[in-house]
Order: structure tokens, then sequence, then C-alpha cells
């Protein structure tokens, strides 16, 4: 899964974006809730995972003056459904997973239609004990190992303990439970249940006493609890990535996951209690959740929740719905001044990234369709190659990049007068492609993706059932972003083992890549989803990890090869040569209508925000 780095200019930017009305109008607006004015009980019961959120908010709740009782049992995510779909005997039902069609019916049997509220990001940690001294990575192939068929320790790697695994899981009821072996187990629970020395509790408290107890002890939980316990705790990291708030929002980490409560607009009108502390819950959470030990949910997700909670009490329905989101649709993006390509005189000369490439010579194309008689030059030379332009040389308006600058590429700008200011404009996400003429590679995993574009000479060295032929590797040179993007994903930021790859050809052309793969059926390479996207007759995409490469994946972080895309410039260049600033934007201005033509996927509102109040305040605006 991806890293979104942001790095340039965060704090200022951040700044920014906590300062103007704009952005404050993101979040929408619940009717003011005092809990002094509160009376009656609520029950909710469910996830463990979610009961130490939940428990904090009924906290607060009380603090502010609300008198009444607000119970919480936590005993599962499927044990809660069943109380509140099945019994009828909870208000709100908690969750570390989104609720099944099956409990769905059986709340429709009983007079109920669940509302989902999202709340907030969990990761779910997989930890030993701190006196573990071998344990701290493991592949996800490892890991459906150690929670199934291996007996000791040595049986993952022939260097750890030859000691039996000790194992304590969540119990069948859990959201933790289910989520884990979805993700680990593509769903079938038969391998976790039949695995030896193994605990279930539903309580992740005596999960995490069981682990505290012995150094060959592993286990899972909710982020929280690790994190209450982390000085008796090492939390393990999965592929290389550790959990955190960062990869928990990026979708990095493999192992994150949204976190629910659930009600019924019924319950809400009869026990206006359970109503008014779902909007306490929803407009103070964020205030809450870091301290608990979870991650914030998107602006989006808790947009969605607020206004699920609006339309289920009736303050935003039908006609009255649609106008309520089209009004936050226009305010949710913050305004440019407007440009007319007609008035605009003047060079611009841009270079860099091949993957940013189709999407800015898309956006020369429609300002030069709407007026513009300049000249704007685009040369794809990577985005590596692009900065040394930009920063170094000096010669180029503006950087394309499909990674973020570097340090080093920031103090070489310096060095010249120059303060690179960042526009994000989409995301990417990286296609790893075969000939349409292969039929046995479809999805691989990124342990096989390393031994693919490294060590492997032939197909059958990475699965036995493969061919014995050699494979033929296609892939972006190393100015590339999307080589680094890679590196860094795949190889840990360590590009020696691709490069040492035999079979291997370089270039910074993505169209030679895709010429190169679409010729063999041993061939295998990556680029931007642009170049598979205007080959999909000939090419194949690969899943990685079961995750194809699609608009929704890249959204939600699920694939893990998705990125961002940005243009950077100058303050100074922007105010020497209007016409650079100009046309910037224009490009962020009506990016979000092209990008899906080329092949690529809007970045976030946010995201995009970020971009145009990074562009007002280099113009001073």
């Amino acid at each position: 899964m991806q890293k979104f780095r942001f790095g340039l200019f965060v704090t200022v930017i951040l700044a920014l974006v906590m300062a103007l009305p704009a952005f404050a109008q993101d979040i929408v607006e619940l009717p003011e809730v005092d809990p002094l004015d509160v009376t009656g009980d609520v029950v909710t019961a469910g996830s463990s995972t979610v009961y130490p959120l939940s428990e904090r908010m009924v906290e607060v709740f009380r603090d502010a003056g609300y008198a009444g009782e607000i119970s919480i049992d936590e005993i599962g995510s499927g044990a809660g459904f069943e109380r509140f779909c099945v019994a009828g005997e909870t208000d709100i039902s908690n969750a570390s997973r989104a609720i099944r069609d099956t409990e769905i019916e059986s709340c429709n049997e009983i007079g109920r239609e669940p509302i989902e509220f999202r709340i907030g990001t969990d990761a779910i940690t997989v930890a030993v004990s701190s006196d573990n001294d071998f344990v701290t990575d493991v592949t996800t192939e490892e890991l459906a190992q150690i929670f199934s068929t291996a007996e000791t320790w040595a049986d993952v790697r022939a260097e750890w303990p030859a000691e039996p695994i000790q194992r304590f899981i969540p119990g069948t009821d859990s959201g933790t439970f289910d989520y884990f072996v979805e993700e680990i187990f593509e769903e079938d629970e038969a391998p976790i249940l039949a695995a030896s020395n193994t605990q279930l509790s539903e309580n992740d408290n005596v999960l995490v006493q069981g682990i505290q107890g012995s150094p060959y002890a592993i286990g899972f939980f909710g982020f929280a609890y690790y994190a209450e316990n982390e000085d008796t705790l090492n939390a393990v990291s999965i592929d290389g990535v550790t959990p955190t708030a960062e990869t928990a929002e990026d979708g990095s980490y493999p192992l994150a996951r949204p976190l629910f409560i659930y009600s019924d607009a019924t319950i809400m009108a009869e026990k206006p209690q359970v109503a008014q502390f779902i909007n306490y819950y929803l407009t103070h959470v964020n205030e809450e959740i870091s301290e608990v030990g979870y991650f914030p949910a998107s602006d989006a997700a808790l947009n969605g929740a607020r206004e699920a909670w609006l339309e289920a009490t009736g303050m935003s329905t039908g006609e009255d719905m649609e106008a309520t989101e089209e009004a936050m649709e226009e305010v949710e993006l913050v305004e440019l001044p407007a440009v007319d390509p007609l008035d605009v005189t003047g060079d611009v000369v841009t270079a860099g990234s091949s993957t940013v490439y189709p999407l800015s010579e898309r956006m020369v194309e429609v300002f030069r369709d709407a007026g513009y008689a300049g000249e704007i030059s685009i040369d794809e030379i990577g985005s590596g190659a692009g900065f040394e332009r930009f920063c170094v040389a000096g010669e180029t308006d503006i950087s394309n990049a499909s990674r973020a600058i570097r340090d080093t590429e920031i103090e070489s700008c310096n060095e010249i007068g120059r303060e690179p200011i960042e526009f994000r404009i989409g995301t990417d996400a990286i296609t790893v492609a075969v000939s349409s003429d292969n039929d046995f590679v479809t999805d691989v995993t990124t342990e096989e993706l390393a031994q693919i574009f490294s060590t492997a000479e032939t197909w059958a060295d990475v699965r036995a059932e493969w061919p014995a032929e050699p494979i033929q590797r296609f892939i972006p040179g190393t100015d590339s972003g999307t080589f680094d993007y890679f590196v860094e994903e795949i190889f840990e930021e360590d590009e020696a083992p691709i490069l040492g790859a035999s079979n291997t050809q370089l270039s910074e052309n993505d169209n030679v890549l895709v010429q190169g793969i679409q010729g063999s059926p041993y061939a295998i390479g990556f680029f931007g989803f642009a170049y598979y996207a205007e080959n999909e007759d000939t090419l194949n995409a690969v899943s990685i990890d079961g995750v194809t490469p699609t608009a929704e994946t890249a959204e939600d972080g699920s694939y893990p090869l998705a990125r961002p895309l940005f243009i950077y410039s100058d303050a100074t260049i922007m105010a020497e040569k209007p016409q650079v600033a100009q046309f910037i934007n224009y490009y962020l201005t009506h990016v979000n209508e092209e990008i899906s033509e080329v092949g690529y996927f809007p970045a976030s509102d946010a995201a995009l925000n970020g971009a145009r109040e990074a562009w007002l305040a280099a113009v001073g605006e």
C-alpha cells in the first residue's frame, strides 16, 4: 500500500488550511448538543476495539453534563450485531468491520434499518513481548504461516528459535478476527482456527497479558491496546511498514481498517438521547481519538457520518439533502481567480516525470483550446532529471514529478534562489503489466514482486507451476519518479537488487516499456496507470496481494502502488512570468475535469485545496 508524502512546506500549508474559512466549512456542521439537557439511557454493545473510543466519548459526554446512563458491553462486533439486529436489545452497535448483508437482513426482520457512522481508523497491531528480540518484521506470507501451519518459530525462519509459537488471537465474534482473516487468509478462517497452541478471547486485555507473559508469544488486536502497553510489547512491522497514524492514513500499513458505530432512525426518534449522543460523538470524536490510540477518519468519511445523522433525524432529506450536498461541494474547493487563456501571453517551460507528462500535455491542450496562443514546452525526462533542470540548471518554470521533491533537491533549488512550491494534481497507481498473451501471471504478492524484479531468473523460480522461461524485465530509468517509488515500496529504498537483475531494459520513455512487454508473453514491467489504460487491449494488469489498480483502490489506499502526482514551481518565477502563475491556476482549476480521461485519478478535495492554497500564498492573494 502506498506512502503519500507531502513533505514540502507541510507546516505552512497546514497553517493556511487551519486559518482559512473555506477549510472550516469542509466538515458538515451538526446542531449543537448541550449534554446538560440530555436525559434518558443509551444501551450500546459490540466491538472490543471500538470499546475504548466509545468509553472515552461517554466519559467526555458525562464530563460535559450528561447525567444519564450509557452502558457499553465489549462482546465483539458479531455479537454486537446479534444483540442489535436479532435481539433488538441495544440502541447502538459498535463495530470494527462493516455490517454484513445477513446482519442487515436480520435487522430488517425486526423493523430496523441500520445506519452506519464512520468514527475513526484503526491499525490492527501484531505484537510480541518486549522480551522477544528476534521478531521485528514479517511478510504477509510469514504472518499467515505464524498464525496457521508453523509449529515453531524456526519453521518460519531458520534463524529464529525452535520454540513453539504461542498464539493469542481475538474470538470469532470479533471484527478484529474477521478483518485479519479477510486480509491474511482471504476470508478462510479454517487455517487460523486449526493452528495449535492458540488462545482466543473477546477481551483484548487477556490477549495483551498472554503476550506479555512469554518471549515466544504473538497476537493481534486494535492499536489502542498496543499503545496502552508499548512498554511491555513490541509492534511487529508487516512488509517493512509499522502501524502509525501516517501509515494507517495513507494505506501503506496492510492491516489498517475503519471503525464504526451503527444505529437506526426509529431508535433515534423514539429515544432522542441516542441521537444526541451520536451527534456529540461525531462532533467531538476527532478531539479525543488520538488520546485513545486510534486515528481520525478522513474528512470525507466523517462528513458521510454526519450527513447520515442529519438524514436519520429528518434534518436533511430528499431534495434538501441533495441541496446540502451540492452546497458542500461548492464550498469544499477553494476558488481561484478566473483566468482567461485569451489574455495570457508568454512562454512556459516544463520538464520532468514521464508519468505526469500525459496529464500536463492534456492540460496544455485544453489551455490552448481555450485561447492561449503562447508556447508551453514539456520534456518527459523523469522526475529526477526534471528537478535537476529546475533546481540546478534553473532552466524550467515548472517541474513535473511523480514523487515528492527531496531535501537535497530543495537545497539545490535554494542555492540558485528558488523556493520550490508543491502543487498536488492527482493520483496514479503504478501498474505492473504483462502481455495479454501471458496466461499465467494474474496476481502476485509483494514478496513475489520483489523476486520477479531482482533475483528470479525464470518464472518457475517464483512459482514452480509457472514456465521455466527467462523473465524479461522492462522498467523505468533511474531518473524516473516511477522507478524511485517502486524501489521505495518494494525494495525499501535499496535500488541494488532491481538494478542487479539480469535481462532488464530501462527507459525513461514509458511507451518503450509498453512495446517491450507487448512483444513477449514472458515479459513484465511497470509504469503509470495511464500507459496501461491506453494499451489495455494488448496488456494485462497484474493485481498485487489480490488488489487491482482502479480509481477506488487508489483512493482508499488498498492498492499497494498508488502514489501522488505533483507539479512544482516558485513564487519568484510566478511573479516574473505571470503566464506561469496563470497556467498553474488554470491547471488546478480544471484538472479534475480532465484527469480521468488521461487515465489517472483525482486528488482528494483536501489535497487539491492544499495546492490551491499554495497558489494563493505564492501570488500573495
